[in-house]
C-alpha cells in the first residue's frame, strides 16, 4: 500500500471516529435532554400534588404540562370505573377535548382499551394501520390521529387508567425515548391519583363520622320520632347526593309497606301510599333481609310503578336498606336519584346503611317512649274522667272543651308543639275538682258564696296536682288560668289581658260556651245562637277578642258541635 494510500486510510479512520463521537456526543445530549426534561416534569408534578387534593384540578395541570413538554398537539388521561369496568375521560387537550369526553371505553376497545388489557405501553407510528385503533371516535369528531402513544396506569399490576398523547407535532413521529419518559411519568401521575383518592376517602370518613355523631346528637335530643326520622332523611339526601328519600315502616296487621317519612316535593304526594310487604324493591329488601343499588330502577322487574305513577315522580336509581332492630325487620331506608345524572355507589350504600341503624336506635327509643307515655297519658286521663264523673251534670264537658278549644287552635294556625299542649291542658282543666267537696259539685241548686268560694279554689288545687309530675309543668298555665277574665275580675289571681297564658284564654272561652249551652237542673241550656251572642258581647272584657273571633269562625265553619 503506498503512502497516499495509507493517509487516506487513516483519514477515513479519524472520521469515523469523529462521526462515532458525535454520534455518542448527540445521543448523550439527547439523553440528558430527556433526563432534564423529566426531572422538571416530575418536579412540577411534586409541586402541584404537594399544593392541592383536588384530583380534577391535578390532572388537569398534569396534562398541560405533559402535552407542553412533550410537544403534542392532543393527548387525554382516562381512569377506569370499578362499578362499570369503563374506561372514562378524566382529562382531555386538544382540539376536540370537549366531545371527546362523552365517550367512554370497554377494556380491550380501541388502542386504550388495549392498553389497559395488555398493561404494556405502545407506540403507533402510524394509527390507521393498527388492527386496535378506533376508527369511529376519530371518524366523528373530524379528528385525524396520525400517530399515538399510550401508557397505562398501574397501581399494585391493577390498571387504574391511560394516558395517550397523539400527534407529535411538526409532524414528527414518537420515538423510544418518548415512550420511556412517558412510561416514567405514569408511575407519578399513578401516585398523584392515589394520594388524592386516599385523601378523598380520608375526608369523606370524617365527614361520614361527623355525621354519624351529628344524627346521635339529634336522636338524643328528642323523642319525637316524626321529628327525628325527618331530619336523619335530609342528612340521608345531602350525604349521597339524592334527589329524596323516605322511610318505609312495616304494618304487620295489614302486611303492607307505608311511608313513615318523604323528603322533597315528591315526598308529600306519597305519604298515603301503600305497598304490599311482597311488592317493589323495598318489599325485596324486606325478604331478603339486605341491601340493595339498582341503577336502572325503570327496566328492574322488582320496581313498583304506582308509586311513580301517583307521585308523578320519575324514580331512575334506588338504594334500599333495611330497618332493624335487634334483627327484627321493621322496614326500610330508601334514597331516590343521584344527582346530575351520576349512579350511586358502594360507598353511598354504606353511609345509608350507617344512617339505618342509626333510624333503628331512634325509632326504637320513640317506640319505648311513646308506650310509657301513653300509660302515662292514659292513666292521666281516666283520673280526670274520674274527676268528672262526680260531677254528675258535666257528663262529656272534658271531652268537649278539647274539642271546642282544638277548633279555636286550628283556626289560631298554632304550631303542632302549641297544639299538643292545649290539648291536655282542656283536658285537664278541672282535675282540680277532686279537692273539691262532692256535695257542691253535685248541688242540684244554685251555690252559696262560701260554696262558690270553695269551688273556685279548684284552679289552683289542679295545678298543684300536677306540679310534682315535671312532664306536665308545661299545661299547668292553662289550668290553673281557665277561669281568669281578660278584664282581671276572674281568679283564683285575678290577672289579666295577656297576662292570662294563651292556653287559660282559650280554654276559658271553651269552656264557657259549653257551661252555657249545657242543661242544669236549676235551668235548661241556652240555644247555641244565645250563646254566641253572648261571646260577642264579652269579647274584650271577659274573654280575649281573638279568641273570640277564632272560636266564632270554627262555628261557622261546622268545626263547634
Amino acid at each position: 500500500m503506498t503512502e497516499e494510500e495509507n493517509l487516506k486510510k487513516e483519514l477515513e479512520e479519524v472520521k469515523a471516529k469523529l462521526k462515532e463521537k458525535e454520534e455518542t456526543t448527540s445521543a448523550l445530549q439527547n439523553y440528558l435532554g430527556v433526563m432534564d426534561l423529566k426531572v422538571q416534569v416530575l418536579q412540577a408534578i411534586g409541586n402541584i400534588s404537594g399544593t392541592s387534593f383536588d384530583l380534577d384540578k391535578l390532572l388537569d395541570s398534569v396534562m398541560d404540562m405533559i402535552i407542553d413538554a412533550m410537544k403534542t398537539e392532543a393527548g387525554s388521561l382516562l381512569l377506569l370505573d370499578e362499578d362499570t369496568q369503563l374506561l372514562e375521560f378524566k382529562v382531555a387537550k386538544g382540539e376536540k377535548a370537549d366531545e371527546v369526553k362523552k365517550f367512554k371505553l370497554k377494556i380491550g376497545e380501541g388502542i386504550v382499551g388495549k392498553v389497559a388489557e395488555i398493561k404494556q405501553p405502545v407506540i403507533l407510528p402510524s394509527a390507521d394501520a393498527e388492527l386496535y385503533f378506533s376508527k369511529n371516535i376519530s371518524e366523528e369528531l373530524e379528528f385525524k390521529a396520525r400517530n399515538i402513544l399510550a401508557v397505562p396506569l398501574l397501581t399494585h399490576d391493577k390498571v387504574i387508567g391511560v394516558v395517550e398523547l397523539i400527534n407529535k407535532k411538526d409532524r414528527r413521529k414518537f420515538i423510544k425515548e418518548d415512550l420511556d419518559l412517558l412510561t416514567s411519568l405514569a408511575g407519578q401521575i399513578t401516585l398523584v391519583i392515589e394520594n388524592a383518592k386516599l385523601f378523598a376517602h380520608a375526608q369523606e370518613k370524617v365527614k361520614e363520622f361527623s355525621t354519624l355523631i351529628n344524627v346521635s346528637k339529634i336522636i338524643n335530643s328528642t323523642l319525637d320520632l316524626s321529628k327525628v326520622l325527618s331530619e336523619v332523611m335530609e342528612i340521608a339526601t345531602v350525604m349521597v347526593d339524592a334527589e329524596t328519600s323516605s322511610i318505609f315502616l312495616i304494618d304487620k296487621e295489614k302486611n303492607e309497606l307505608y311511608i313513615e317519612v318523604a323528603t322533597g316535593e315528591a315526598g308529600k304526594k306519597v305519604k298515603q301510599i301503600r305497598i304490599p310487604i311482597t311488592e317493589g324493591i323495598v318489599g325485596w329488601v324486606v325478604k331478603e333481609n339486605k341491601s340493595i343499588l339498582v341503577a336502572d330502577a325503570q327496566n328492574d322487574p322488582r320496581f313498583y310503578k304506582r308509586v311513580d305513577e301517583n307521585s308523578k315522580f320519575i324514580t331512575k336509581s334506588v338504594i334500599a336498606v333495611p330497618l332493624k332492630l335487634k334483627d327484627r325487620m321493621i322496614g326500610v331506608m330508601e334514597v331516590l336519584n343521584k344527582m346530575g345524572n351520576e349512579t350511586f355507589t358502594n360507598s353511598d350504600v354504606s353511609i345509608i346503611e350507617a344512617l339505618a341503624h342509626q333510624s333503628a336506635i331512634a325509632i326504637d327509643n320513640a317506640l319505648v317512649h311513646k308506650d310509657l307515655q301513653e300509660l302515662f297519658l292514659n292513666t292521666i286521663k281516666s283520673l280526670a274522667l274520674a274527676v268528672e264523673s262526680k260531677d254528675t251534670y258535666t257528663g262529656g264537658h272534658i271531652e268537649r272543651i278539647s274539642r271546642y278549644s282544638m277548633a279555636i287552635v286550628e283556626e289560631l294556625n298554632l304550631n303542632d308543639i302549641d297544639k299538643e299542649r292545649i290539648h291536655w291542658a282542656a283536658l285537664f282543666h278541672d282535675i282540680g275538682k277532686i279537692g273539691v267537696d262532692e256535695a257542691i259539685l253535685r248541688k242540684p241548686g244554685r251555690l252559696t258564696e262560701e260554696e262558690f268560694n270553695e269551688m273556685k279554689k279548684h284552679p289552683e288545687i289542679g295545678a298543684n296536682i300536677l306540679k310534682p309530675v315535671k312532664q306536665f309543668n308545661h299545661i299547668i298555665p292553662g289550668i290553673l288560668d281557665h277561669q281568669e277574665r281578660y278584664d282581671g275580675k276572674g281568679y283564683p289571681r285575678g290577672i289579666k289581658g295577656e297576662e292570662i297564658s294563651l292556653d287559660g284564654r282559650i280554654i276559658a272561652v271553651a269552656d264557657t260556651y259549653d257551661a252555657m249551652t249545657s242543661d242544669r237542673p236549676y235551668r235548661k241550656g241556652l240555644p247555641e245562637n244565645i250563646a254566641i251572642d253572648e261571646l260577642k258581647r264579652c269579647a274584650g272584657t271577659q274573654f280575649d277578642a281573638k279568641i273570640v273571633e277564632a272560636f266564632l269562625s270554627a262555628y261557622n265553619k261546622g268545626l263547634i258541635k
